[in-house]
């Protein structure tokens, strides 16, 4: 994806009230030119549900107009009236969109990110402990899921940090004088906010700007002379992010009078906050197509087969008795069962229409779009009827039906979304030594990476006895383990007392066996 820059421009040479603009009109030039991607994936904003003449039209029906005497009422030129009406067709959404989206983050595996990095000294093990507080306390493992979602069906996505206050002690002995701590709040264009990012001729990022509306605070409300008491206005908001300041700024709100600027497009600047980070305290995460763009048209045509196979059921699924030549009613004789017509005539007959076409033509074209659906994006049918015919398979051989899956979850991670997930994990280690100073050297120099391990449905038996075959036959599990391990365990302690207490009474009364005399 191309990224619009500002060409020649420092970051202090561009004054407040213009800045704004700049960043609107800049930023929008980078967003992704997929501009059908969030109709596409809410099943309910789908082309098929569209009236329009070219989507899927309500069918036009011309009907004779009839008299009191059911007879059809002539005009003044002694030729039938009729009238047009329009009668709705079946619209049928299919949510493949979603489904493609929801096995592909499932497939990432997103939520167990795990970090990894080899700290020597005690301040890299100290920044090391910080940086995995900050993730464990803002639950970062649920937020990447979310963050992956939104990349592929929004395609932008942001992770905001913001610093809040907190009481000593927070941090402990990782930073006995940190005054504040960390927060992460997941930013997007579902979510209401317009997403601003803007690049250098090298690709780095010089600024972020997100525009949004917020409720006013009550505080504001009730110290406002302006504020009528009808209703709560809200307010348009525009932040700007650099790699030093926080500027926030404000369209002017009814009843106001503020001194416009040249070119500040209407933006007051409400608050300039200077930041201690270093960096830019966003992360940001940007794809130019969704999974499902190259079989967009499958999907379209899957949904109008389905709905127009619904309106010829509507008109044929139910039976047409036809009767030709003369027929009557034939009389039953009293304790005769059923019912029975009476043909006369060579050419009489009674018969059900059928439908003699068979549906195997739709049959076979809406099996061949599901495929070219599942196949082009990389995704596994995973229905009942899909796993059923595959019996016991074992976890390495449900790794090899799930390869291509895999695969396509790999892209993702190794492309824009492993980038970000590296930044962000910067991003944590520049906010852990913005919190304890003394730090900051070694945030310089240690490096933190992650992996994330491949989804996988796991098979503990061929686990284990791969272990215990890596181990040279030996026991690789203690009995203490097992029990732990075992899901109708509650407490291990206590079953390993009462499994030992059985052990103990059934060996008295195998001594006690072994004494008593034989009678003969």
């Amino acid at each position: 994806m191309a990224k619009e820059t500002l060409k020649q421009t420092k970051v202090a040479d561009l004054p407040a009230p213009v800045l704004p603009a700049i960043v609107e009109a800049v930023g929008a030039m980078v967003a992704p030119t997929y501009s059908t991607a969030r109709e596409e994936y809410d099943v309910t904003q789908h082309q098929i549900f569209n009236v329009a003449e070219n989507a899927r039209p309500k069918k036009k029906v011309r009907k004779k107009i009839l008299g009191i005497n059911g007879e059809p009422l002539l005009d003044s030129n002694n030729k039938e009236q009729y009238t047009t009406k329009y009668i709705d067709v079946n619209r049928i959404g299919v949510n493949l969109q979603s489904l493609i989206v929801k096995r592909r983050v499932s497939f990432m595996n997103v939520s167990k990110i795990q970090l990894e990095a080899n700290p020597v000294t005690d301040a890299e093990k100290k920044l090391y402990d910080m940086v995995k507080k900050i993730r464990e306390d803002n639950k970062i493992s649920f937020i990447e899921k979310e963050v992956a979602r939104r990349m592929l069906s929004e395609l932008q996505v942001a992770k905001l940090w913001y610093s809040e206050p907190v009481e000593p002690g927070y941090w402990g002995d990782l930073a006995p004088n940190g005054k504040f701590r960390m927060r992460c709040k997941v930013v997007s264009p579902d979510l209401g906010y317009k997403l601003l990012p803007v690049y250098d001729d090298y690709g780095k990022m010089i600024y972020f700007g997100m525009i949004y509306e917020s409720t006013r605070k009550f505080s504001e409300l009730i110290s406002d002379p302006n504020f009528n008491g009808s209703s709560v206005e809200k307010d348009q908001r525009f932040d700007i992010y650099s790699d030093t300041y926080i500027l926030k700024f404000r369209k002017a709100r009814s009843g106001e009078v503020v001194l416009s600027s040249v070119g500040n497009d209407g933006w007051i600047l409400e608050s300039s906050v200077k930041h201690t980070y270093g960096k830019i305290p966003i992360t940001y995460y940007s794809k130019p197509l969704p999974p499902w763009s190259e079989v967009q048209s499958a999907i379209e045509r899957i949904e109008t087969l389905i709905s127009n196979v619904g309106d010829t059921n509507d008109y044929h699924a139910s039976p047409v008795f036809a009767m030709f030549g003369k027929v009557g009613a034939k009389v039953l004789e009293k304790g005769e069962q059923g019912k029975s017509l009476q043909l006369t005539g060579d050419n009489a007959d009674a018969r059900y229409i059928t439908w003699d076409q068979a549906t195997a033509a739709v049959e076979f074209e809406f099996k061949t779009l599901m495929s070219v659906v599942f196949t082009g994006t990389q995704t596994p049918q995973m229905a009942m009827e899909d796993l059923k015919g595959l019996g016991a398979a074992s976890g390495v051989a449900y790794d090899r039906i799930f390869q291509d899956a895999h695969l396509a979850a790999r892209d993702e991670i190794d492309g824009e979304y492993g980038m970000s997930t590296q930044r962000d994990i910067n991003l944590n280690v520049a906010c852990a030594a913005a919190i304890n100073k003394t730090l900051d050297t070694t945030a310089k120099t240690f490096k933190i990476g992650f992996d994330i391990p491949i989804f996988r449905i796991n098979d503990d038996s061929e686990t284990v006895a791969l272990l215990q075959k890596a181990a040279g036959g030996a026991k690789v599990l203690s009995q203490k383990t097992a029990i732990e391990y075992s899901p109708l365990t509650k407490n291990a302690e206590e079953e390993m007392a009462e499994i030992k207490r059985e052990e103990a009474e059934k060996s008295a009364l195998d001594a006690a066996k072994v004494k008593e005399p034989v009678v003969e």
